[in-house]
This record gives structure tokens, C-alpha cells and sequence, in this order.
């Protein structure tokens, strides 16, 4: 049975945002902004494009510029708690 569900975690979307930015994984954190690393709308488009891959059907431009701290798009993308990486209750 198909599902909708994103299989994104907090550790691709960090993964993903170093890749894109060509940085260490490790210099993004959950309070890193993307706007001050260097993430643009044309890579944040890549982003999205690349999420909705991996069935993040959540992946919204405007939700995540609104807010472009890493941590709340861990929020946005995944079920996780970005504070504690375990699956958040909803």
C-alpha cells in the first residue's frame, strides 16, 4: 500500500541543507538559520523539489521561507522533535 508519508529526518534535511550549501554537515544546527548561511530561493526551491521526492508532501515554499531556522522545519517536514531526534507525539 502506497503512503504519503514523508521518510524524511532531521538528520537528511541537515545533510541535505550542508550538500546544498557545500558546507559541513556539522556548521547546521537546528537554530541555523538558512538565510545567513547562504541559502538562496533558487536552492531552496532544490530543497523543496527534492523533499517532495522522498514524499514530503509538507514541503511548502512559503511555509518554510516564513520561518527558515532549521529546526522548525524539522517540525514542518518530519514528525520528529528536533530537540530530541524521536518521533514527536500528534
Amino acid at each position: 500500500m502506497a503512503t504519503t508519508s514523508s521518510t524524511l529526518t532531521r538528520e537528511q534535511i541537515i545533510a541535505d541543507i550542508a550538500d546544498i550549501l557545500q558546507v559541513p554537515a556539522d556548521e547546521i544546527s537546528d537554530d541555523t538559520n538558512v538565510l545567513d548561511v547562504g541559502l538562496d530561493s533558487v536552492r531552496l526551491m532544490s530543497l523543496i523539489e527534492r523533499w517532495r521526492a522522498a514524499g514530503a508532501v509538507k514541503a511548502d515554499l512559503v511555509a518554510l521561507a516564513s520561518d527558515p531556522v532549521v529546526g522548525a522545519w524539522v517540525r514542518e517536514l518530519t514528525t520528529e522533535d528536533p530537540e530530541s531526534g524521536e518521533e514527536a507525539v500528534r
